[in-house]
């Protein structure tokens, strides 16, 4: 597969995640955007469009790796494939449940993603100078540090943590449907 065809396939695919991510919020539900994590929708009757995004998205960081020229950046996102396509089998603890060791498990593939799709970040804002990646990257970085902190902070988790849970995977998918559009395009 070129590099270029590769990388179409990944702005396809981000497209794709970024439709059915919107779709998980439109269906219908027990979860809202602002009390809920995304990870909740893996439980219940949205489980299957879940597993469906979860498994796109997991096809995208696959064609993106095949489709970048950095080998450290390629491993990365071959992880985040392995995340994504391992997410379905390894459900959340809802809140106010018991938490499980596969609940457990599932908090730390989702830290690791967090952490590793941040990182990555820093490696195409070096290579492709557009603002807009520069501008994705600060809202991913200010959406995690409030995440982080509606997590610690307990009476700030049912208001901020969802939003700023979202906003941190809008950008993400954002950065990367841009970052496969210009491996494309240069």
């Amino acid at each position: 597969m070129s590099t270029a065809l590769a990388a179409v396939a990944a702005a396809a695919l981000l497209l794709i995640r970024l439709g059915l991510f919107v779709a998980l919020h439109v269906v219908r539900s027990d979860y809202n955007p602002i009390e809920h994590a995304v990870s909740d929708y893996a439980v219940g009757p949205t489980r299957r469009l879940s597993t469906i995004a979860a498994w796109v998205w997991g096809a995208a960081w696959v064609a993106l790796a095949f489709a970048v020229d950095s080998a450290s950046a390629r491993v990365w996102l071959l992880v985040l494939a392995v995340i994504f396509v391992a997410l379905p089998f390894i459900p959340t603890d809802l809140e106010g449940t018991r938490q499980t060791v596969i609940g457990r498990v599932h908090y730390v593939a989702a830290v690791a993603w967090f952490a590793i799709s941040f990182s990555l970040m820093s490696t195409f804002t070096d290579r492709y100078d557009v603002a807009v990646l520069t501008v994705l990257r600060w809202i991913a970085l200010v959406s995690l540090a409030a995440l982080v902190i509606a997590l610690v902070v307990r009476p700030l988790r049912r208001r901020f943590f969802g939003l700023s849970e979202r906003a941190f995977i809008v950008a993400v998918n954002l950065f990367y449907l841009i970052v496969a559009i210009l491996t494309v395009t240069r």
